[in-house]
């Protein structure tokens, strides 16, 4: 075979023009799309890709239907570019924003997410896909694809778009810093310290670029709660159908310090309780509250004491006025500790010594710390408790006890906010020499605020105490299914941004015990049925129709609880 080098010339030179014509078909076209002149750009681009097809040309006629609000030829021309060109980033990223523009969310999510399987580092779709998720208050989810590259670098820290902080809370709250990687753990802490000031009605965060490329101004976004009048009776009247009215003060001279309030007036249980919440400047908010609650009640324990006791112990009536100081930090939102000295003047009448019907006074320390292990699509919390007496110390009391609680969360979809919950809760209490407090025994039921669910019964009977199981140990198992129905816009009236409602079923086991053989060693309690939540940023207002399937009682109850997530 004979060379030909002016063969090879000639091939080179073929090649070398057609790929000059095709760029500058590429270029024509390009302009044409600047200049808004659509219909020509579609013309030159067409016969690029009937002549020879290459990834620009599919992209910019893309584009240039796009323009044009042919929207199903944009889509038909950008997918075949990605089919064939299959590692170009830049299909996904305009298939996102063409999905964005029919307002189709979640496929541009799904693109944005296809751009990152192609391209890790692609900056662009971290980006809008991070904006898209924030907008839609999935801040976990937005952080989580920013953080891959190492995005969104801090430049400020502003208030409420504003460079000064309108409260010191929310300076000295704050996790992340400037100059360095904004982490969802870091906004996570944030949050809980904010939340934990109960200063704030809702907490937010926005991420808005800066004219420095791949720097973020992080927005901590605050709504503080009022002192309207409308506040002040709206308090007064929204515990009555549970004789209980309510009255705080939130942010004193905009201070951070709260005092929060309420009385019960019902007949045989009178309660006033009284906190006031003093934030101490220390890294990351020290959190400390002083409360004091009296009490004048009136128990009937005939359903829960054994037999033997019935005719001296049924009838209990019993007086306390106690103060507590408790001081709880939150180094990260994975970790909480707390501690607390509480001291009780205390006036028993009854005719069970076992049970402390006297005035002996109690003093106790109380120590408690909450471990996040994980939070991803399944969450969990450990809540461990501890509390002790001695009479050494303080009081006339001898005891120690705790209780250990297992959180979890597993989320079924995320579209829909179905979840499924489900929690195990133990505890047990020792007292030397064998008296215990009355009011210091476990009980299992609902109370306006249960520490022990149990939702198919009740602690009070007829407004007198005694009516739930009770003793000093129990186990207690609770599993829910919970589905959002409908999220309610409040604009902050009565201090609540919104409300989430939603349905939920539930069953609940349980078991308690007696060391001190005073109170009835209950079978296995097994109770079951549904309701509705009304949930707010941080508590949750639960009304409910539950059943003991053990004796076939059947009970409507309110309650309110604080969110663990």
């Amino acid at each position: 075979m004979t060379f030909r080098p002016q063969g090879l010339l000639v091939a080179i030179l073929t090649i070398f023009l057609c790929n000059t014509v095709l760029f500058a078909q590429i270029d024509e076209a390009k302009q044409a799309i600047e200049d808004g002149d659509f219909v020509r750009a579609v013309s030159i681009l067409s016969e690029s890709l009937a002549s020879r097809p290459s990834a620009d040309a599919y992209l910019y006629l893309g584009i240039a239907y796009g323009n044009m609000k042919e929207f199903q030829k944009a889509e038909d021309t950008l997918k075949e570019g990605s089919n064939r060109f299959s590692d170009d980033v830049r299909f996904h990223n305009e298939l996102a924003g063409l999905y964005l523009a029919m307002k189709e969310i979640d496929k541009a999510k799904d693109e944005l997410r296809q751009a990152l399987t192609v391209d890790s580092a692609n900056n662009y779709a971290s980006d809008l896909l991070a904006s898209i998720d924030i907008s839609e208050g999935g801040i976990e989810t937005a952080l989580r694809y920013w953080n891959k590259s190492d995005q969104p670098v801090v430049d400020q820290i502003l208030h409420n778009s504003f460079r000064t902080f309108g409260s010191w809370l929310v300076k000295d709250a704050i996790a992340f810093r400037s100059s360095r990687v904004l982490e969802y753990d870091q906004w996570k802490t944030t949050e809980a310290r904010l939340f934990q000031t109960d200063n704030f009605v809702n907490v937010g965060l926005e991420v808005e670029p800066t004219r420095i490329p791949d720097r973020y101004n992080a927005i901590v976004r605050t709504t503080s709660k009022t002192n309207l009048i409308s506040d002040a009776f709206w308090n007064l009247f929204k515990g009555t159908p549970y004789a209980t009215s309510y009255l705080d003060v939130w942010n004193i001279g905009n201070s951070g310090l709260n005092w929060n309030s309420f009385y019960r007036w019902d007949h045989d249980r009178h309660r006033f309780d009284t906190k006031l919440y003093i934030p101490i400047p220390f890294p990351g908010i020290l959190h400390m509250s002083v409360s004091e609650v009296w009490r004048s009640e009136r128990w009937d324990m005939t359903k829960s004491i054994r037999t033997e006791f019935v005719d001296e112990g049924r009838r209990v009536a019993y007086r306390s006025n106690g103060m507590l100081l408790s001081l709880k930090h939150i180094p990260h939102y994975r970790f909480e500790i707390e501690g607390g000295l509480e001291y009780v003047n205390r006036y028993a009448q009854g005719d069970l010594p076992q049970l402390a019907t006297n005035n002996l006074n109690l003093g106790q320390l109380l120590l408690g710390s909450s471990i996040r292990i994980a939070n991803g699509v399944y969450k969990n919390r450990l809540n461990l408790i501890g509390f002790a007496s001695r009479q050494s110390i303080l009081g006339n009391f001898d005891f120690t006890g705790g209780t250990a609680e297992l959180n979890n969360r597993l989320t079924i979809s995320t579209e829909d906010q179905v979840y499924l919950d489900w929690s195990l809760k133990g505890g047990t209490i020792r007292g030397i020499g064998g008296v215990l407090p009355m009011e210091q025994y476990f009980v299992l039921g609902l109370d306006r605020h249960p520490p022990n669910l149990l939702r198919g019964h009740t602690v009070a009977d007829h407004g007198r105490y005694g009516e739930g199981p009770a003793g000093t140990d129990f186990v207690l198992g609770n599993l829910d299914i919970e589905h959002r129905i409908v999220t309610i816009p409040m604009f902050n009236t009565f201090n609540l941004p919104y409300l989430v409602i939603k349905a939920e079923a539930f069953l609940d086991t349980a078991k308690s015990w007696d060391r001190t053989r005073i109170f009835k060693n209950t079978e296995l309690l097994v109770d079951t049925g549904a309701g509705l939540r009304f949930e707010t940023p941080t508590s949750s207002f639960n009304v409910l129709y539950g059943r003991n399937l053990r004796d076939g009682n059947s009970i409507v109850f309110g309650f309110v609880e604080r969110r663990l997530w």
